[in-house]
């Protein structure tokens, strides 16, 4: 099955960048276009907004923010895509003590049950909060954390790492969220 395109969504508006600044994004593009910004990497991309005199006032955050907003209007990087490939993320709450919800994934034979994913393997755990997998495929990652909320709820958040292209990612983001729709079911 073919995995939906991600939502089209901005990380910092022109609201936000207009009331700090006086000007647009777009105003702002043009300015970073001039100072050789699509010549630069993300972290030269952000170093040079850092530096701008008008661009200060949106603090730390926002110009982050800017950066990453500014990469994907030119081209420069797709959304989910970091330095070392890209990532999706999925969450899903299920009515069970973080324990449970925890040893679901810790536990192999749990693990097995509902997802039946052969040769992933746990690099690291911490009890009621996080593993750590080397997925199937031996060259991506997953970083799983458990948060409580509540005696008898829990949240999973699943972040998949280094996929290597944005075809990947969209199909490994439409398996992640039927995979916890899976364990959700399993275990409430």
């Amino acid at each position: 099955m073919a995995a939906a395109a991600p939502r089209e969504r901005k990380i910092i508006t022109d609201k936000v960048v207009v009331e700090k600044t006086g000007k647009t994004m777009e105003e702002w593009f043009g300015v970073l276009d001039k100072k050789g910004a699509k010549k630069l990497d993300s972290h030269g991309i952000y170093d040079l907004i850092k530096g701008i005199d008008g661009l200060q006032v949106l603090g730390e955050w926002n110009q982050g923010l800017l950066s990453t907003s500014y990469q994907w209007s030119r081209g420069l990087r797709e959304r989910g895509e970091k330095a070392a490939g890209f990532e999706v993320s999925v969450s899903k709450t299920v009515a069970v003590p973080v324990g449970e919800l925890y040893n679901a994934w810790a536990d192999e034979k749990i693990r097995k049950e509902w997802l039946r994913e052969k040769g992933a393997s746990i690099t690291k755990a911490t009890e009621n909060r996080s593993v750590r997998i080397l997925w199937s495929d031996k060259g991506t990652r997953l970083s799983v954390d458990f948060y409580s909320k509540g005696d008898s709820k829990s949240q999973v958040v699943v972040q998949h790492l280094k996929l290597p292209n944005s075809e990947k990612a969209a199909e490994m983001k439409e398996y992640w969220s039927q995979a916890l729709e899976k364990l959700k079911s399993a275990l409430e």
